[in-house]
């Protein structure tokens, strides 16, 4: 299919960016990107990544196709998300309240909400809400994320001194 994003690890090839995310978090448990086996965390933590990949994803897709989703409860019960607004609310309800997704620290959902998030905001496909601003903020203001930021500005001014047309988003 030429999915991207894909990564080769060991030989096992993934697809998917939620499947990329708990298959890194799990192959290097050292970074602490998942609650451990077991630990009633691990339930919320898939939940927030699949949640992101299926519901949220579909919703603010569709919206962006201008996909009309009839109002008869029987027909939006088959989309598997009712509403983009519904999907909203249920991300609001739990950043709003919590600091992360799954337990007391950061994880890879909230790498990929998060993601999610600042990327919807930012291009005006998910609108602002206050407590994703602020769900968004508290993950962009992390020492990892700065310096993944620093990373990649450097990387795009090498770039463009060498005459590449390099930018970190799309035009």
């Amino acid at each position: 299919m030429g999915k991207v994003p894909a990564i080769v690890h060991g030989g096992t090839v993934v697809t998917e960016c939620a499947a990329i995310c708990a298959y890194l978090a799990d192959a290097f448990p050292q970074a602490g990107l998942a609650p451990a086996s077991g630990d009633r965390a691990r339930g919320d933590y898939y939940r927030w990544l699949f949640f992101a990949a299926g519901p949220l994803e579909a919703a603010v897709v569709n919206k962006m196709l201008k996909v009309q989703v009839p109002d008869d409860p029987r027909m939006r019960g088959m989309v598997g998300y009712g509403s983009l607004e519904a999907v909203l609310d249920t991300i609001e309800g739990t950043v709003s309240k919590t600091e992360y997704l799954a337990g007391d620290r950061f994880s890879a959902a909230d790498l990929y909400v998060g993601a999610h998030l600042g990327w919807g905001m930012q291009f005006g496909t998910i609108p602002k809400r206050r407590a994703f601003e602020s769900y968004a903020g508290r993950l962009s203001g992390r020492p990892a994320a700065v310096r993944a930021r620093e990373i990649d500005d450097a990387l795009l001014a090498e770039q463009n001194s060498a005459g590449g047309a390099a930018s970190r988003y799309p035009t």
